[in-house]
């Protein structure tokens, strides 16, 4: 099974936060710079993904990356333009909710996502540079594809971060495990009380991962460049420092000598 052949890219966008607390890149225009840089990177790369769909949630023009999509697109691939006007909930929900109710939206009305098998939702501020890679190791057949963190060695060593989490810039699933197990359920998340979208993917993997075909540790390690859309101990968090690379490094080795080490 090649999955790159049934699959659409699915790139999540919020180029107007708001006034959501915390947001590393609060100015629009940056934002849409970022924004538009990436999109174009997945136009010019991985030419075996040929279908995008771009889901906006602030309302904003989506004229710079239309012109995105005419310039730097030498695979012809397939895009789609998503505009939505829903960036505009209690912040209280924090991120999470915004990115949750996107996806949503944008499954219930793109034509590309429907007709795909495989979504891949995508944060659009990142770049993920090893995705056809990703996309290759996955030879089984599944419903949900993601990576997961779950250890206990910041708790033994007396540190304050999670260790039981999934990460959620990038995760593939099928619209019927969607439909299944998230469609409908937002309103019924504490997401004023902090829960986030990483805990609710690990919530949902631990859940199915007896009765679903659920991957939950690519084989790869993601390569990903860019920077994390909230601060991390009050600084911003860049996927190509050396410490982060450090840290991929000695999360590829693992995989490949201890592939039930999910670090």
């Amino acid at each position: 099974m090649k999955v790159e052949t049934e699959f659409a890219l699915l790139l999540t966008a919020s180029v107007d936060p708001k006034g959501m607390p915390g947001v590393t890149q609060p100015n629009p225009l940056d934002r849409e710079g970022t924004y538009a840089e990436c999109l174009g990177y997945y136009l010019e790369s991985h030419p075996r993904v040929q279908q995008i769909v771009f889901a906006e949630n602030s309302g904003w023009p989506l004229d710079r990356f239309r012109e995105v999509s005419v310039s730097k697109n030498p695979h012809s691939k397939q895009i789609e333009f998503l505009s939505f006007d829903c960036n505009d909930f209690p912040r209280v929900k924090g991120k999470s909710y915004g990115e949750l109710l996107l996806m949503e939206k944008a499954l219930e009305e793109s034509s590309l996502l429907r007709k795909s098998r495989y979504i891949g939702k995508m944060t659009g501020r990142n770049l993920l540079l090893n995705l056809t890679a990703l996309l290759e190791s996955m030879t089984t057949d599944f419903e949900f594809s993601c990576d997961i963190r779950d250890h206990n060695f910041y708790e033994l060593l007396g540190m304050p971060d999670c260790g039981h989490h999934c990460d959620s810039r990038f995760f593939v699933f099928t619209r019927s495990f969607y439909e299944r197990h998230l469609q409908g359920t937002l309103d019924d998340l504490p997401f004023a009380n902090g829960y986030m979208i990483e805990g609710l993917l690990y919530d949902l993997v631990k859940k199915t991962e007896s009765t679903e075909r659920v991957i939950k540790r690519f084989r790869v390690e993601p390569n990903f460049r860019g920077s994390a859309g909230h601060f991390m101990k009050g600084k911003r968090k860049d996927y190509g420092s050396t410490s982060e690379i450090l840290k991929r490094g000695i999360r590829s080795c693992s995989r490949r000598v201890a592939p039930w080490l999910h670090i």
